[in-house]
């Protein structure tokens, strides 16, 4: 969940900045990125080592 807040919040970040053509782009391309199990793993990963954080 946390991850796919993140991609959205810089999409549209980005997005916003450039157009709404090039916003579509932009979450089209973070969405097949996010979709990687290499990116998945990280994200997995750093999501948590938050949650150890926040619970401590």
């Amino acid at each position: 969940m946390l991850e796919k807040a993140l991609l959205f919040g810089v999409g549209y970040l980005l997005g916003a900045k450039a157009g709404k053509e090039r916003y579509n782009e932009l979450v089209s391309a973070l969405g097949n990125l996010a979709g990687r199990r290499e990116i998945a793993t990280v994200v997995n990963l750093v999501s948590g080592m938050v949650e150890e954080r926040l619970a401590a």
